[in-house]
């Protein structure tokens, strides 16, 4: 039997950690997403365990949710498969299964705790902001202070030139080390106390927690009566049943509804609630494969359009960026065994 090549953490991150690894990501995304679109990218229903609304996990105090992912690209070298876990107390876990299409070989193990999970989020959070937010962006807002937080902001680099942050999070205290590791990255961040007072300064805000009740709703609602310019919300958190960080009723006002895709963002989204509730149709909400191939809807200049993106997170990502990081260790021969 041929052990498969296994790369750990600290392999995975000296090939993934460059501005070129993450544009070139970026573009991979895009593509790919036509790929989906086209049919040209096929995907095994996603299994979960764990967590509401599935039974929990648990077993003395722990609680643990698992999801696996995987697909391949017709005609590609590789199928995927991910695990990824996480829950309370312990942090995020998992890996990546990287497969010849050719031979069924299992060729490498990536035992990337997570990482590559948050680094291929952050990228399509990216990407819709390249395709969707108002071309000039003039403070960025972050809902959330976790590590998809840190990741979503670390990718925007890549898109954009802005540097000024605002940041709200349910623990003040952690707003504030988020704060302080951003500033020390070259983001100009302060922290507000209020999930709406994003909107006084931000044309972009990216949500990236973990709610079951909207982050923004009534009073964000409030704001945006008298709204005369462009403004684009990324969705990351919502990702499972129940789920939700936008009031129904915002999600109902936007000018355009994009999502990964819209059938997995309607059954565990940000759109979830809404299309449930009657305020959307699912007809009206846009997948991104079929967005990046339309440019007439874009955004223009003086575009002052309300849109949302919804990333529930599609195996798509997953093969996307095993195939890229398995490629690059390969050229820097960081093996293992």
């Amino acid at each position: 039997m041929t052990i498969p090549k296994i790369f750990t953490l600290d392999d995975i991150n000296k090939v993934i950690s460059t501005p070129e690894f993450e544009l070139k990501l970026i573009d991979a995304m895009q593509t790919g997403f036509v790929s989906l679109e086209n049919g040209d990218f096929f995907a095994c229903p996603i299994q979960t365990m764990g967590l509401p609304p599935f039974p929990f996990v648990e077993i003395d105090g722990y609680a643990s949710q698992t999801c696996v992912k995987s697909g391949y690209f017709k005609g590609g070298k590789y199928y995927v498969i991910k695990v990824a876990s996480g829950g309370f107390p312990q942090e995020n876990s998992g890996l990546m299964q990287v497969f010849s299409q050719q031979t069924g070989k299992l060729e490498a193990l990536l035992l990337d705790n997570g990482i590559l999970t948050e680094v291929r989020t952050a990228a399509v959070g990216a990407l819709s902001t390249k395709l969707l937010a108002p071309r000039e962006i003039t403070c960025i807002g972050i809902i959330g202070t976790g590590i998809q937080a840190r990741f979503q902001l670390g990718m925007l680099a890549s898109v954009t030139s802005c540097r000024k942050v605002r940041v709200w999070g349910r623990s003040e205290d952690k707003a504030k080390v988020f704060q302080q590791e951003m500033r020390a990255k070259g983001w100009e961040v302060a922290v507000v106390k209020k999930a709406d007072e994003l909107f006084d300064e931000c044309n972009l805000i990216v949500t990236t927690t973990c709610a079951r009740e909207p982050v923004l709703g009534e009073a964000a609602l409030d704001k945006l009566k008298d709204r005369k310019y462009g403004l684009h919300i990324t969705c990351i958190g919502a990702d499972a049943p129940g789920k939700i960080e936008l009031d129904p009723n915002l999600v109902a006002q936007a000018d355009l509804l994009v999502a990964d895709t819209v059938s997995q963002s309607v059954e565990r989204g940000e759109y979830e609630q809404a299309v449930k509730d009657g305020l959307v149709q699912e007809s009206k909400i846009v997948p991104l494969g079929k967005f990046i191939g339309s440019p007439e809807e874009h955004r223009k200049q003086d575009d002052v359009r309300l849109t949302i993106f919804d990333s529930s997170g599609v195996a798509l990502q997953d093969c996307i960026v095993a195939q890229m990081t398995y490629d690059a260790l390969k050229d820097l021969k960081y093996m293992v065994n």
